[in-house]
This record gives structure tokens, sequence and C-alpha cells, in this order.
């Protein structure tokens, strides 16, 4: 095939019918060879771009599908304090709780925004310095009631003063988060937790420290995890025994908790109960 007809044809392959898998042979002479290679470019950039889009349709399909998931808590909340309401039932500002339920559930919408470009996870960059005590403690309370209306004990460890540790260099020591998100990380393990663990047992919170890190432990005495799923329990669309979730809001929960520098684990044993260990990065700060 003379050079020419090549030219065209590729140009007709990639252009017109979109097969931009299969590299562009360079060939022929100065004018030609520069024609191809620049040929060549624009299918690498195109494949680049599909891979681009292709990642932030999936990005934004999770992303949906995390909200849906993570809105189900709220709303169940939600429901009960308005037939609490409805009742007369207990003395507590139900009015109060529903519009600061209703809060939390905009915070979740809004944690998941939609970028302007296709760099799908500017979100997580939106982080602000915190001081240990007064935030853990606060994200952790707030599913107190939800958990003891379920006739489940529900314990809160001693949180170590995360802002008043120090390191080698005698730097303030502190944590970057962003909030909204690690509240949804908390949330999924706290309803999983539940669901799994039955009325008399116990969901207790345990804090530690390291050199570099902060660690959550989140331990129920429920129904545990079968040693078979133990490796598969993060992975998205996951599910585990015929009444299991599929797994969304685990999967979410590691992303997010990834996305800090951090990771998370479980260790479980069937009939004996399930620990999830959050591992989160501590950041020296200059005085």
């Amino acid at each position: 095939m003379r050079v020419n007809e090549y030219i065209l044809k590729e140009i007709d392959r990639i252009y017109n019918e979109q097969k931009i898998d299969k590299p562009v042979s360079v060939r022929g002479n100065i004018r030609q060879r520069k024609i191809l290679y620049h040929l060549e470019s624009a299918r690498l950039f195109m494949l680049r771009e599909r891979e681009r889009i292709s990642k932030q349709f999936e990005y934004t399909t999770v992303s949906v599908a995390g909200i849906i998931h993570d809105i189900k808590t709220p709303m169940a909340l939600i429901a009960g304090y308005a037939e609490c309401l409805q009742d007369g039932v207990g003395d507590k500002d139900y009015l109060q709780l529903i519009l600061d339920t209703i809060e939390k559930m905009q915070g979740i919408v809004d944690s998941v925004s939609v970028p302007k470009s296709f760099n799908a996870r500017e979100d997580i960059d939106v982080k602000e310095f915190i001081s240990g005590r007064p935030y853990f403690y606060a994200v952790f309370e707030r599913y107190r009631e939800m958990v003891e209306e379920r006739g489940v004990n529900y314990r809160i460890g001693r949180l170590p003063g995360i802002a008043e540790w120090f390191c080698r260099n005698s730097a303030t020591v502190g944590m970057y988060i962003n909030k909204k998100l690690i509240d949804r990380v908390v949330q999924n393990i706290i309803t999983n937790d539940l669901r799994y663990t039955p009325k008399g047992g116990v969901i207790r919170i345990i804090f530690s420290k390291g050199r570099q890190y902060f660690y959550i432990k989140i331990k129920d005495n429920g129904s545990g995890i079968k040693k078979a799923d133990v490796p598969f329990i993060f992975e998205r669309g996951f599910k585990s025994g015929s009444g299991g979730s599929k797994g969304l809001g685990l999967y979410m929960a590691q992303d997010i908790v990834r996305r800090h520098g951090g990771e998370i684990s479980v260790q479980s044993k069937q009939g004996k109960g399930t620990k999830f260990i959050i591992k989160l990065p501590i950041v020296p700060v200059k005085k």
C-alpha cells in the first residue's frame, strides 16, 4: 500500500471509525512521516481522554450510589423522630432533631460535588486542622441514640488529645481531615455493626495513637463475618450472605480513608464479633 493511501486509511480509522487502540506506524518521506507522527499524537490524546472520561463516569456512578446508600440512615432517623412527635412520646425536642438530621443529610450530598473538570477527586483536598477530643467525641456521640434505641450498648473510650501530641522535632502534632467525608465513614461502619449486633450486644469505640498514625477501633460482639468473606468485605458490589448488603458503604469508607492517606481493615470471627480498624495519619505542624 502506498504511503498516501495508508495515511488516508489511518485517518479514517481513527476519526471516523473511532478505532484508536492500534498505534499508527510512521513511514514514508519527511512530509509523510510528519503527518503520521501528528496523527499518532492525536490518537494517544484521544486514548487518554477516553480513559479519563471512563474513570469520571465510574466515579460519578459510585458517588451517586454512595449518597443514596448513606442517606438511608438519616431518613430512618427522621421517620422515627416524626413518629415520636406525632404520638407525643418522650420529652425530646424532636423538631430540632429532625432539623439537625436534615442538615447532616445535606452535608452528605454536598460532600460529593460534581467537578467542573474531569479531575474527579478535588473534594478530598478540602481539609481542615482538627483538635482530636472535641471532634471525634462529637462524631461518635452523634450515633449513641440510634444505637441505644436498638437495645445495643454503646461505649466510647477515652480520647487522646491529638493536638497535644509531640514529634521528635517538637512540632505540634494534629490532623488534617475532611470532616464530612470522615463522618460518612463513621456512619457506614456504625450502621454496619448495628445491623449484625443483637439486642443486648455491645458496640465499643477504642482510640489509640502511634508516632505517625491515629487509630480508631470500632468493635462489636455480633454475628461476625464468615472467614471466606473477610478478604472481600471492602469490594464494591460484594454481598455477604442472603441478608447482607451490597458492600457499597464499606467500599466508599475504604476509598475515603485511603484518600486521607490512611487505611481501614477488618478482623472478624463468625459468632464472636467484628472489629474495624481505621488508621489516619498524624500531620506535624510547626509552631
